[in-house]
Order: C-alpha cells, then sequence, then structure tokens
C-alpha cells in the first residue's frame, strides 16, 4: 500500500510540473450511465537527444521507470530515425485525445487524423467481436471512459543548427473542426457488392468467377463461417463513404470511428511528406493526389444476405 502511493504521489508530481495547463477533452463529462467523469492532464513532452536517448523533464525514461518499477528502454528511438527527423526539420510529433478524435500534427501542422465518438467506439468493438470471436465487453465499458482523458504527448526531436524553433499549435488550431471543401466532385463512384450465401459477392450480377474469368482479380470473397457471423449478428450491409470532411465506414447505418480530413489536413500531409522524403521521385504526383482526396465522392456498400423474416436495414443515403 505504501509503494502504490508512492508511485502515485510521483506520478502526480510529474504530470503537476509538465508542460503547460490541462488539456481537457471537448466531450460532456456525463456518461450514458449518468455518472461523471473527467481527468485532463498537461502536454507531456518526451525529448530525444541526437542518439535517441529519451528524457522526460530533464530525467532520462530510463531514471523514471525506476521511479515506477518498469524498464523504459524500449522506448528509446533509432538513431537512424532521430537523423532523418532531423534533417528533414521535424521537431515535433503531437497527438492529443480531444475528446472526438486523436489530433495528430507535425511541427505544429494538423493532418488528417482518426475520428470518434461514443456510439461509432462502440459499433467497433462490436464488429471487432464478430471478425474475431472475441469478447469485448470489458473494452465497451472503458472506451467511453478513455474519450473523457485530456491526455496530449509530444515527442520533441533536436533542432538542426541553424534552424529557428517552431512552436506548438495553439488551442485554436488543435481542437478547429474541420472545413469541408465545397469544390464539385473531381470522381463519383457508387457500387454495391451483393454476396450470396457462400460469402462469393457479385457487382453488376458478375460474380467474382466471372470477374476472375475476366482477368478481374476482386479478393472480396467472404469465408462461409465469416458471413455466418455476421448473419448471427444481423449485420446486413457495410457502406463506405468518401467526403469533403473525411472517410467514413457505416455498419447497417451506424458509424464506425472515421478519417477526419479537409483541404487544409490533406495539403499538410502533401507538405510534410515532401520536407520528410525530398527525393522522392512521386512528390509531384502526391501533391496532386492527396488534396484531391478530399474532391472524392464514394459510396460502396457491401451487402450480406438478409435472414429470413429479418426486417431489412435501409442504406444510408
Amino acid at each position: 500500500m505504501r509503494k502504490s502511493l508512492w508511485v502515485i504521489l510521483i506520478a502526480v508530481a510529474l504530470v503537476a510540473t509538465s508542460c503547460g495547463p490541462a488539456m481537457p477533452p471537448t466531450t460532456s463529462p456525463k456518461l450514458d450511465n449518468g455518472q461523471t467523469f473527467m481527468l485532463a492532464l498537461p502536454r507531456i513532452a518526451v525529448d530525444f537527444d541526437e542518439s535517441g536517448a529519451p528524457s522526460l523533464l530533464g530525467m532520462s525514461i530510463q531514471s523514471v521507470g525506476k521511479m515506477f518499477g518498469q524498464d523504459l528502454s524500449a522506448v528509446a528511438m533509432p538513431k537512424m530515425l532521430v537523423d532523418w527527423m532531423m534533417a528533414a526539420g521535424v521537431q515535433h510529433i503531437e497527438t492529443r485525445q480531444t475528446g472526438d478524435s486523436m489530433a495528430l500534427l507535425v511541427n505544429g501542422k494538423p493532418l488528417p487524423h482518426v475520428g470518434w465518438s461514443d456510439a461509432s467506439l462502440q459499433q467497433a468493438m462490436d464488429l471487432a467481436g464478430v471478425a474475431t470471436g472475441q469478447n469485448f465487453d470489458i473494452a465497451k465499458k472503458v472506451l467511453p471512459i478513455m474519450r473523457r482523458l485530456g491526455l496530449d504527448v509530444v515527442l520533441n526531436f533536436p533542432v538542426a543548427p541553424g534552424a529557428a524553433k517552431i512552436p506548438y499549435a495553439d488551442e485554436s488550431v488543435v481542437l478547429a473542426p474541420p472545413e469541408p471543401s465545397k469544390d464539385p466532385a473531381s470522381v463519383i463512384v457508387r457500387l454495391d457488392v451483393v454476396y450470396d450465401e457462400q460469402g462469393v459477392p457479385s457487382v453488376l450480377g458478375l460474380s467474382g468467377q466471372d470477374l476472375a474469368a475476366m482477368g478481374l482479380n476482386v479478393p472480396l470473397a467472404i469465408a462461409p463461417a465469416t458471413l455466418q457471423q455476421l448473419q448471427a449478428k444481423n449485420i446486413q450491409h457495410i457502406q463506405l463513404r468518401t467526403q469533403p470532411d473525411g472517410l467514413f465506414v457505416y455498419v447497417n447505418g451506424n458509424p464506425l470511428p472515421n478519417l477526419v480530413w479537409d483541404n487544409k489536413l490533406l495539403g499538410n500531409t502533401a507538405d510534410v511528406y515532401t520536407q520528410m522524403n525530398p527525393q522522392s521521385p512521386v512528390i509531384d504526383l502526391v501533391k496532386q493526389l492527396v488534396p484531391a482526396l478530399g474532391t472524392l465522392d464514394i459510396n460502396v456498400v457491401l451487402d450480406f444476405p438478409v435472414p429470413a423474416g429479418v426486417a431489412p436495414i435501409p442504406v444510408k443515403g
């Protein structure tokens, strides 16, 4: 008991002396069961030296680990990777749990990232249970709590000689919602993939075997056992949609965690790729294709057989 209390006191002291104010998530602290929970921590900065050795608040990670009785030597970063970051001018990479997303920033520039809600995380656990046959009930209880944990971790790399230090992004940048493009769609795709009772897909009446005979190998077949699991959970369709504000996947019309993007986030991605891969032969292609993802209008639906006597579930428009 005394040891546990000592560890807690050390952890509180480290957090309290960390960088800056608390980072509260934007989600409501109210859980579905009516109880309240929120824990907001300050930004936690991990500094890597030129050899890849990490430190926290001036203390080596190994020393911090010893305080907690843990071996944290695996946190060290290969020197080759640190050299790459320095050569590319990448000074820091930051991730922040905001409540509705896991924000990702490089040198203060926000990139596409995963967005979620309580409902989408629950749906993801349900689908994972079907896919793996495992029970995720504990995870379904924990994930809403994790959404109410304000956690911001930044990895700092050595600043190259002569380079100006780049500040962290301020709150308004990290929490800014996506700004969907109003440009017309560059590509429009509408496609239904229909499965039979054996898990064989067909497109426009052409089965997987027909497509293979035409030289089109579409690896979309589903094992009959997996199809039976989907039917047992009444999963009638899975839908993938691209929109100006991200990539979305729905199960029976219910959203899974999505990929958040907009013109700015996609443009930042192309810029970061160029910065980190200046010799790449596909830089021009990346600069054109990545920002164009925001103008794709793709709607693909995987339709599974509906058991007899079960009411069909409509697909989202």
